[in-house]
């Protein structure tokens, strides 16, 4: 998507007052209107334009569900508008990035950087899923593990962990079962690995 429409976009944004909460609402076909004008568009592509945007700024629930519903955007506080001119304007500057270049890097990084990560995905997945509406969101990917018990002599065999976030866990514990999860190495040769990546994701691999 352009950075220049994005630009023009912030621009036109309702406003929501920092002090006494008074604020005003846009009508979409307003937005729509002011992207055609000022780019020269065609309306169905200023409208697709608009409406990823919406998506997005909804998911952050930062826009008035109720205006929504009336064809208007309207944030529903001075924060939330503030989040979204943040993430748009992050957007529309090719500069601009929330992480560093190599944040998301996971060869050869230490143990603290891999948390950094983790809590990252935690806070974003524990956000979508305690706040689906329906509260049955489907998982973003599927692990699957293999345990084995194996008993020497009235002993259990046990390994100590290796992630040290979980190793100091008390609910994880320290120690483990013999075990591993299944990569891309266990996979048949004659499976593609499109066809292997899909089974993940979906987790149709259960049946």
């Amino acid at each position: 998507m352009p950075a220049d429409l994005i630009q023009t976009l912030i621009f036109h944004l309702p406003r929501y007052a920092e002090e006494e909460g008074d604020f005003y609402s846009v009508p979409r076909e307003a937005l729509i209107s002011a992207l055609c004008r000022r780019h020269q568009l065609e309306p169905a592509i200023a409208e697709n334009t608009i409406n990823l945007i919406e998506t997005l700024l909804d998911t952050l629930t930062v826009l008035n569900t109720a205006y929504l519903q009336k064809g208007e955007w309207s944030f529903v506080s001075f924060p939330a508008q503030l989040l979204a001119t943040s993430l748009l304007t992050a957007m529309s500057d090719n500069e601009s990035r929330f992480f560093a270049d190599n944040f998301w890097n996971t060869q050869g990084i230490a143990d603290a950087k891999k948390n950094q990560q983790r809590d990252v995905l935690n806070v974003v997945e524990n956000r979508r899923y305690e706040h689906h509406s329906n509260h049955n969101t489907k998982p973003i990917r599927y692990i699957y593990v293999a345990w084995g018990l194996i008993k020497l002599d009235g002993n259990i065999l046990f390994y100590q962990r290796e992630d040290t976030q979980k190793r100091f866990d008390k609910k994880a514990g320290d120690y483990g079962l013999i075990g591993g999860r299944l990569n891309q190495y266990d996979v048949p040769n004659n499976m593609a690995m499109p066809a292997f990546s899909n089974t993940i994701v979906t987790g149709d691999g259960r049946n």
